[in-house]
């Protein structure tokens, strides 16, 4: 019984641990991932879902594009509106105004996706807020894996012995 539920509790690590990591795959091919934090885009995407964005060339950026762009405080991701020879007017898909300041050049990020996967965020942004976690079901998956290498070359020594 005890076992069992050493197993089950290993599989969950084991794929925590998967899934943090599938989470993060396509930062090899440049798509950075993104946690969407407010409803300013819904419905196209939802708070708590995981966008990607993609460095862009700012003359590849056209009108309904999302602009993934920094200010002072947070990370944003809107859809262009106009682009104007001082920078970009962006507005959220749920918002009745165009945002109020112009976004710079030196501010943009990417080009983010016109999708999201919904709730996946919450997960990536509680682990990266507690990377410790990670390190902890690493280092446990470790234990594990050496664990059974041993029981492994026990058994086989064991077999040996008795023939």
């Amino acid at each position: 019984m005890l076992i069992k539920i050493k197993d089950g509790i290993f599989r969950i690590i084991y794929i925590l641990v998967l899934i943090y990591l599938l989470i993060f795959i396509p930062s090899f091919w440049g798509h950075k991932p993104l946690v969407v934090i407010s409803g300013s885009m819904e419905p196209t995407l939802k708070v708590g879902g995981l966008l990607y964005y993609q460095e862009q060339e700012l003359e590849d950026f056209d009108r309904g594009d999302i602009l993934v762009y920094q200010t002072k405080n947070h990370i944003i991701s809107h859809r262009i509106v106009d682009d104007t020879e001082n920078g970009f007017i962006t507005k959220g898909d749920a918002n009745n105004s165009l945002d109020g300041n112009l976004v710079k050049d030196e501010q943009v990020l990417g080009k983010g996706t016109d999708w999201c996967i919904p709730l996946l965020g919450y997960y990536a942004d509680f682990i990266y807020n507690n990377k410790y976690l990670l390190f902890i079901f690493v280092a446990v998956i470790v234990l594990d894996l050496c664990n059974d290498k041993y029981t492994e070359i026990k058994e086989k020594k064991k077999v040996r012995k008795n023939e």
